[in-house]
Formats: structure tokens, C-alpha cells, sequence
């Protein structure tokens, strides 16, 4: 793929709403080939990492036989911390003498960043996006239960055009219960484990699993949850620069490892409303909405 192809699929693969993407963003990207390349691009591995491994619960309660489903979508907001707006860059080529300044990340400040060199030449680091949260939409349908388990599953797929192909994703997961076997605790338990893949023809590719212990308890017309997951994300981003007719790869790794989860979900009838926060190096606000059928959970009364 070509950067002029890149350039749209990095748009679209984002779904940033921004008031004013600077025009120049393609030149951002192509000036950055190796080590500052993955600096400039390592906050897009983070937010979407962390975003797939997000909203794949809103209760920890299962039947130990009998059906349960919920159909639904899930919207992340993953909120670009400080820390990931900037980076530590090193010119390279021919510029001497060689120096190392604190410039934006592909999400930090427009303003670029220049240093001055030998012969009154100059190095201009370029600028960001200043994004300030990436937002990202999932459905996603849950089934069960038999035997206390219950089967997660995410799927969309989609043609762009002959130039960046076809968008997919495809998620699936396992939970179960632990709380069936000690009838006398006072919330819902369960363990789960999922996988998230999200492709973007061959130029985007980003994995992530979570595995997590989560907990519940229904209080009237509310189900108060939380969870402790430990996680990881791999990005890879791959062009071809037509400036330098070079192969570009980035391979990435998500920040997040460990990450909690407090929400709460109002129950209206069938109708499901959660929301909860995330709390790890790249947190996420994430957003349901749904019908749920045999949900009913440990009740206060």
C-alpha cells in the first residue's frame, strides 16, 4: 500500500471527529520511516488495544442452565493521556549535529518542533493531530448459559473501496461463573476471556485479548460491576513510502496491562444502559446499550 493509500485507511481506521486534521498529515507520516515512526504511532496502539478489550461486560451474573442473551452496542472513548501526546525523537540522515528533543506524538500538539544544526540548517519534528479521545463502536450479542458459561461474540465487515479494501472485525469470548458454586456469596462472579481481532485489508492489523475476574450485585433497578483483567494488544501498520519506494512496518505493542473496572447498569425491563470507566495506562470510557433477556442477578430486597 502507498502512502496516498495509507493516508485515507489512517483516517478512516481512527473515526476521529476533529474540527481541523491538518492537511499535512500525510507528510507528518512519511517523514518518519524507523525508531521515531514508532514513537510518532505507538498512542494508536495504546487507544485501540485498550478500546477492544473494553465494554465485554455489564454484569457478572449466569444462569447455571437456562437461556440468557443480551444483543447490544458497545461505544469506547479511549481520553489520549499527557503522556501519550508527546515523545523523545532523534534526527537522523545527514543533520548533524545529532539531538533528541521531546516532540508530538501523531495525537499531541499541531505546532511542530524545530532544531537548529550545523550551518544555520534546521530539523523540523512534525506535529500531531491534538486529539483528545478516539472514539470507536462495537455491536456485540452474548448467549448462554449452560453450565454457568455464556459465549461473547463481536463481528462487523465492511468495503471501503478497491484501494483500502474491506474493514472487519471479528471478537469472541468465554465466561463463567463462579459464584454458582458458593450459593451463599452476596455478589455474582465470574472469570472470562476474550480475543479481538480488527483488520483493515492487509495495512492494519491490531490483536488483543483480556482475560479478568469480574463481580456484580443488583440493587433494585441497578447492577453495580467492576473487574480486575490483565490484557494485551499487538498494532501492525504497514505502507510503502512512495517518496523512498521503501516497505514501512511498525509493529506495536499496547501500554495496558492491567485494568479495573467500576460501572453500574440500569436495568429497564430488557433494556440495558451501562456505563464504565477503565482505569489502566490508557484509560476508557465505554457506553452500552442493549436488550438483555434473563438477566436478573443477586437482588437486594
Amino acid at each position: 500500500m502507498t502512502l496516498k493509500r495509507f493516508f485515507p485507511t489512517f483516517l478512516i481506521v481512527f473515526l476521529i471527529s476533529v474540527p481541523a486534521l491538518p492537511q499535512n498529515l500525510e507528510d507528518y507520516i512519511t517523514k518518519y520511516n524507523a525508531d521515531n515512526g514508532k514513537g510518532y504511532l505507538q498512542p494508536v496502539a495504546d487507544a485501540f488495544g485498550a478500546s477492544f478489550n473494553s465494554g465485554l461486560f455489564h454484569s457478572a451474573q449466569l444462569k447455571k442452565l437456562g437461556f440468557q442473551a443480551y444483543l447490544g452496542v458497545v461505544t469506547t472513548a479511549a481520553f489520549i493521556p499527557s503522556k501519550s501526546k508527546t515523545f523523545t525523537a532523534t534526527t537522523d540522515g545527514e543533520f548533524a549535529p545529532v539531538q533528541s528533543a521531546e516532540v508530538p506524538t501523531v495525537f499531541g500538539p499541531v505546532d511542530p518542533v524545530t532544531v537548529d544544526g550545523n550551518g544555520g540548517t534546521a530539523y523540523v519534528f512534525p506535529g500531531g493531530i491534538n486529539a483528545k479521545f478516539i472514539p470507536f463502536a462495537m455491536p456485540q450479542l452474548t448467549i448462554g448459559s449452560l453450565y454457568g458459561t455464556d459465549v461473547t461474540l463481536r463481528y462487523f465487515a465492511y468495503s471501503v473501496n478497491e484501494d483500502v479494501g474491506s474493514v472487519n472485525m471479528f471478537s469472541w469470548g468465554l465466561r463463567h461463573s463462579i459464584s454458582q458454586y458458593f450459593p451463599v456469596l452476596p455478589l455474582d462472579i465470574a472469570v472470562g476471556f476474550y480475543s479481538q481481532k480488527f483488520n483493515v485489508g492487509d495495512y492494519f492489523k491490531a490483536n488483543a485479548w483480556i482475560a479478568d475476574v469480574q463481580a456484580s450485585k443488583r440493587i433494585l433497578l441497578f447492577t453495580f460491576y467492576g473487574g480486575l483483567g490483565y490484557e494485551n494488544s499487538k498494532t501492525t501498520i504497514h505502507y510503502t513510502n512512495e517518496d523512498e519506494n521503501t516497505e514501512i512496518n511498525y509493529d506495536l505493542t499496547g501500554s495496558n496491562n492491567i485494568r479495573f473496572t467500576a460501572g453500574v447498569t440500569f436495568n429497564l425491563g430488557p433494556v440495558k444502559l451501562n456505563v464504565d470507566y477503565n482505569l489502566a495506562s490508557q484509560s476508557i470510557l465505554c457506553v452500552g446499550l442493549g436488550v438483555g433477556i434473563g438477566e436478573k442477578g443477586k437482588a437486594v430486597k
